[in-house]
């Protein structure tokens, strides 16, 4: 009887031990796919007040047909500062985005999810307004700030990257500490005030072929190249004057370690 029950027993155990069916899981797989960036729409009515600031990373901010603003924002690595171990891309991707609104003036805060990694990431911040926006600050630390189709009001600070504009009408008041400014304004208004102002790099402004009014300029320790005429004519390191009849807005550059060129679009 007991060799009987030993055999079934030893039977039993064997089947089971067969059927068992080893199953392995891909952990990178799991940790390594793509994440939808974080996104948000919120109601904003054309010539509404809008505040960013995206202390490491891009800053887009583009103009569309429609009455809300649409925030798009993902996180990576900061190619430039390197990846210590490529584990720690396991960490989450999306960034942490605050968005308020109070009296009719939107602020977003751009941040990256874990503290522990800022400097090490950057975060690309895409956001679409309707045309007429007025930009009552817009503010990083590192990175580059972009504007596209847009009119109303600016007002730009970045320590160190690029600030680029295209197609943009109305007041802007920049200031960049290291990179450069490449600035395309269109239809400027008698009213519009424009000052760009770059401690170490290069400033270019485009202005449409039959603007008029003034410019103030200083390149420093560069040169100035003005392909308007200009009254009285442009110096080596400085131009202050008319162009056309002078009836316009006031434009000012400063670059203290850079050149400065005035182009003439299209």
């Amino acid at each position: 009887m007991k060799k009987l029950y030993s055999a079934i027993l030893a039977g039993w155990v064997a089947a089971s031990v067969s059927c068992v069916i080893p199953v392995f899981v891909d952990e990178g797989s799991r940790w390594n796919q793509p994440r939808e960036p974080f996104r948000q729409t919120v109601a904003f009515e054309t010539g509404g007040v809008l505040r960013v600031d995206n202390a490491f990373g891009n800053i887009i901010i583009r103009g569309w047909d429609r009455n809300e603003l649409e925030i798009t924002a993902e996180e990576t690595w900061d190619e430039s500062a390197g990846v210590p171990d490529r584990s720690l891309q396991r960490s989450e991707i999306v960034p942490r985005v605050e968005v308020e609104t109070k009296d009719k003036i939107v602020t977003i805060k751009a941040r990256p999810r874990d503290e522990a990694f800022t400097g090490d990431r950057i975060i690309h911040l895409l956001i679409q307004v309707p045309h007429h926006v007025v930009l009552g600050s817009v503010s990083g630390r590192r990175g580059r700030i972009a504007l596209s189709d847009l009119y109303g009001e600016a007002r730009l600070r970045l320590d160190d990257g690029d600030i680029r504009i295209e197609n943009f009408s109305g007041g802007l008041d920049a200031e960049l500490g290291r990179g450069s400014i490449q600035a395309e304004l269109l239809d400027l208004r008698n009213e519009d005030g424009v000052r760009l102002v770059l401690n170490e790099g290069p400033v270019e402004l485009s202005l449409e072929p039959g603007f008029n009014g003034r410019l103030e300029a200083d390149a420093g320790e560069g040169t100035v190249v003005c392909d308007f005429n200009l009254t009285p004519a442009a110096e080596k390191t400085k131009a202050s004057g008319t162009i056309g009849t002078g009836e316009g807005a006031l434009i000012i550059v400063s670059a203290r370690r850079g050149n400065v060129s005035i182009r003439k679009s299209g």
